[in-house]
């Protein structure tokens, strides 16, 4: 009896190891399913935050290009060109005689006359020429002679102004510098405006003299 009883002993205890070894199999393994559990889940959610930012980043890529391809047409569509200011074109002053007293004067005495214009508000008048021969112009420079212009309709004369440190307001020879096809200028007084634009006058300069010039 007493043996019997001592192998059941034997028996039950031999089954009590078998059973705590199961059991800890079975929670080992429990274990290795909840890690592995975890891994992929863990991997899932990975993989989605990475696809999520990676659709992202390009969604965000794809919304940059096209707005700047939609600035980039717009910046084209509105460029104009750099807006410059206007020039004026340069105004050709009407000669104060015709074409046949003014390719007369050329032949005789060496000048084309160019124009003769008021100027300092109506209070002078500009006189223009340009040189063609040297030598044939010279009276225009020579500083002895004194120039003036006689107004038709007032019999009145009008002399070159002078000034205390630049003289006549003239070009004269003194430096012996003149030079063909370059412009001279003359300035006569116009006191108390006395000649308006239109109207006619003589160029007197010693025994040269232009008449019916026209003032502009």
């Amino acid at each position: 009896m007493r043996s019997a009883n001592i192998s059941d002993s034997l028996i039950n205890a031999s089954n009590l190891e078998s059973f705590d070894e199961l059991d800890h199999i079975e929670k080992d393994l429990a274990s290795d399913r909840r890690a592995i559990l975890l891994v992929v889940l863990l991997s899932f959610f990975f993989g989605l935050t990475i696809g999520v930012l990676t659709t992202s980043v390009f969604a965000d890529e794809g919304v940059t290009s096209q707005t700047q391809s939609s600035l980039e047409a717009a910046d084209k569509k509105d460029s104009k060109p750099a807006w410059k200011p206007p020039v004026a074109k340069q105004a050709t002053a009407p000669k104060p005689i015709d074409a046949e007293l003014t390719k007369k004067i050329m032949q005789e005495k060496g000048v084309e006359i160019l124009s003769l214009q008021l100027t300092a508000a109506g209070y002078m008048m500009d006189f223009r020429f340009r040189v063609l021969d040297v030598k044939k112009a010279k009276d225009f420079f020579d500083y002895r002679i004194k120039p003036y212009l006689h107004v038709e309709k007032s019999n009145a004369k009008l002399p070159v102004p002078m000034a205390a440190k630049v003289g006549a307001f003239r070009s004269t020879d003194r430096g012996k510098n003149i030079k063909p096809n370059k412009t001279y200028y003359i300035v006569f007084g116009n006191p108390d405006a006395h000649v308006k634009r239109g109207e006619k006058v003589t160029l007197v300069m010693g025994d040269f003299k232009v008449e019916g010039m026209t003032v502009n």
